[in-house]
This record gives C-alpha cells, sequence and structure tokens, in this order.
C-alpha cells in the first residue's frame, strides 16, 4: 500500500458478541430503573459487574417469546422487559459505551493523545499513526502506514476485546485503502481530489442505502394495500422520503443522487393510482396532477427527493446538555423499523375524511338532521 501523507489504511469493524455481555449490566440496571442510567456514571460498576458469577448472558439476537405474538403489543414489551433482552433497544448504545470504555482508553493512551512532535517522530522513523471513531460497537481505525501494520493494529484489537469476552466480526472487520472507501453509519467514505488539486474526504451515499429505499417505496405503494387511502400513501411516502433524505442531504452532491430516487416514487404512486381506480396514466395525471407538480390530493402532495437540497454541516460548539442551562432538544433519528407504510385500521378513512370537509366547509359546519322527540314534536 505504501505511506502517504493522508490517511491510507482503513480497519473497519464490528462485535459479534456484544450484545450476550451487555445483558450482564442491563438486568442490574432494571432494578435501578433503565430510565436514571444516563444520569450516574456507571463506570465503576462496570468490573464489578463482569465479575458477579450469577449474572447470565441473552443471545445477540432477540429470542421470540412461544406465544407472544397472541399478546397486545404491552403485553409482549413487559414480557421483553422482563427477560431482559435490550439488543436493538435505545439503551444498547449506553451499555455499548460503559463496555468498550476500555477500548477507548487504549487507544487514546497509544494513539489518540500524540502531540504533533510524537505523530512526525513516528513518521520518520517509518510508523504510521491512527486514528479511531466509534459509535456504540461499531468503529473505524484509520492509519497512515502499510497494510502490515493495519493488520497489526486489528490484531491487536482483537486481543483486547478477547480479553474482554469478545471477538471481532469477520464479516465487518475489514481492512481496505481509503481510496476504495469504506461504509460508516450509513455513508461511503473515500479518499477524492478535491476542487484545489489536493485529496479531501468525500462522504457520499451507498448504493445498498438507495436499494433500500426503492424496496421500502414499492412496500409501501404494493398492489395489496389498494384498499388504503391515497392520503394515506401520500403522508407514507413524505414521510419516508423527509426521514431518509434528511440523513443524507449533508453528502457529496445529494441532488445527483436524489434524482436517481424520483422515478420510483413518483411513477410508483401514478401506477397504484392507477390500479386502486382502474383507470389509465393520463386519466391519473388529469385526477391527480395539482398545480404545484406532484401527485397527490386537493390538501397533500407527494414530496420528491429532489426537493430536499444540500444541508452544509457547520461544526459547533459541543457541551454537555445535561449541565448546560439551555432545554435539551433531541435530534430525530430515522428508522425503518419505526416507518409507517400508509396502512389504516379504517380502511379508506382518511379521504373519506377529507372528503367531508371537503363538502361542508369544516366539522363545525356540518348541519345534522334533528330528531323527532318521544312526543312526537319535532
Amino acid at each position: 500500500m505504501g505511506t502517504t501523507p493522508s490517511y491510507a489504511c482503513a480497519t473497519q469493524a464490528g462485535l459479534t458478541r456484544l450484545g450476550s455481555n451487555v445483558m450482564r449490566t442491563s438486568r442490574v440496571l432494571l432494578g435501578l430503573c433503565a430510565r436514571r442510567a444516563t444520569l450516574v456514571s456507571l463506570l465503576p460498576w462496570r468490573r464489578v459487574l463482569q465479575r458477579l458469577p450469577g449474572l447470565q448472558g441473552s443471545p445477540q439476537k432477540p429470542v421470540s417469546i412461544p406465544g407472544s405474538q397472541l399478546c397486545s403489543w404491552n403485553a409482549r414489551r413487559e414480557l421483553d422487559q422482563k427477560v431482559g433482552n435490550f439488543v436493538g433497544n435505545v439503551v444498547s448504545p449506553l451499555l455499548a459505551n460503559i463496555y468498550l470504555h476500555e477500548l477507548d482508553r487504549y487507544m487514546e493512551s497509544n494513539y489518540l493523545n500524540l502531540d504533533s512532535h510524537a505523530r512526525a517522530r513516528r513518521r520518520k522513523q517509518g510508523e504510521g499513526n491512527f486514528l479511531y471513531v466509534r459509535y456504540a460497537d461499531d468503529f473505524v481505525v484509520l492509519c497512515n502506514g502499510t497494510k502490515a501494520e493495519a493488520q497489526k493494529m486489528k490484531e491487536a484489537l482483537g486481543g483486547i476485546l478477547s480479553n474482554m469476552g469478545l471477538e471481532l466480526s469477520e464479516e465487518k472487520t475489514k481492512i481496505t485503502h481509503i481510496t476504495a472507501g469504506i461504509t460508516f453509519l450509513g455513508y461511503r467514505i473515500k479518499r477524492h481530489i478535491g476542487t484545489t488539486g489536493k485529496m479531501v474526504p468525500m462522504v457520499s451515499i451507498p448504493e445498498a442505502a438507495m436499494k433500500r429505499f426503492r424496496h421500502k417505496t414499492r412496500g409501501i405503494i404494493a398492489p395489496s394495500t389498494l384498499n388504503d387511502s391515497v392520503k394515506a400513501k401520500v403522508v407514507a411516502l413524505n414521510r419516508l422520503g423527509s426521514g431518509w433524505c434528511q440523513y443524507d442531504r449533508i453528502t457529496h452532491a445529494p441532488t445527483k443522487t436524489f434524482r436517481k430516487l424520483n422515478p420510483a416514487v413518483y411513477w410508483g404512486l401514478a401506477h397504484w393510482l392507477g390500479r386502486k381506480y382502474k383507470i389509465s396514466m393520463p386519466e391519473v395525471m388529469k385526477r391527480f396532477q395539482q398545480e404545484k407538480g406532484g401527485l397527490g390530493t386537493k390538501s397533500i402532495t407527494v414530496r420528491m427527493p429532489t426537493e430536499y437540497t444540500l444541508k452544509k454541516s457547520i461544526p459547533k460548539t459541543w457541551h454537555n446538555p445535561y449541565t448546560g442551562k439551555g432545554k435539551i432538544t433531541r435530534e430525530e433519528v430515522f428508522s425503518y423499523d419505526d416507518l409507517w407504510t400508509g396502512h389504516e385500521d379504517r380502511q379508506g378513512w382518511m379521504d373519506l375524511r377529507e372528503e367531508v370537509i371537503r363538502l361542508s366547509g369544516n366539522f363545525r359546519g356540518l348541519q345534522l338532521p334533528d330528531f323527532p322527540s318521544k312526543q312526537g314534536v319535532s
């Protein structure tokens, strides 16, 4: 690989057994109320929790409870809480940060806290420097040395994690050149020649993310959902597009990528309308093409992905939200798991509601007939 002034090698890794070890702390936190876990420092408890022999780990993937599908949603949630399966839960990143604190300390003490002179000294000796980025149980190590040094770092990290009862995922752990790029947290990151002629990092949208977006779009407007309301489908498509595009609009030239997704949304909805009302495509355009340029009803139209423009990421001074005086504002993170597909319990009610409001103006203006009294007096 050779050495270059910019970071050349990247070791992308993930863990396979973190879920089972994190469960050791989650079972204790159940008695302490998991909501308060963010308000206290749990790091001193880490080694104590590991040495308790009575604590047992849960498997990496959620265990299906026999007969739980027959219960209500609240009952299933209570069962899951009693089992203590936090894998995939909102508390999982917190527990991962607690458990992997030793890994962070190792990287900081050996590689991250070096000053510029120490880094330059390592380069003169033919050794590379390292950068380390971790989010929950996924992390990336960047190296401006050779592939052999990256392989040596991988083995060192594997040994540290092995002492903690963890192991690197062979499927996720890869050593690649930064020019080829890596996929991390849903972004494709690689080295690219910038406008000034220098090598700069470029963040783009991976093809797998675009493929998943198209798959979710087809699921929302599947032929089996023809009984749902038009407005429900438009709302569902807008939620999908808003969450997905807001997450990826900080990438390099997102409009170029979003333009490739417009046909999946526009023509997918158009064909769904044609199948629902059994009309031709010209009739669909005549009835549902709105003045704003999108398909939908008079009250709402579907938003195209290209309507979301580039958002420049401006670095801000970070402060602890729990110690600051200002109000805590939480970022809404897009998730496919909580995505509404437009399915209605009372199919068609959103279109009926809109039609009633259109005819009567509003619900307050809806005139009902007078019912005669028992004496027959109206």
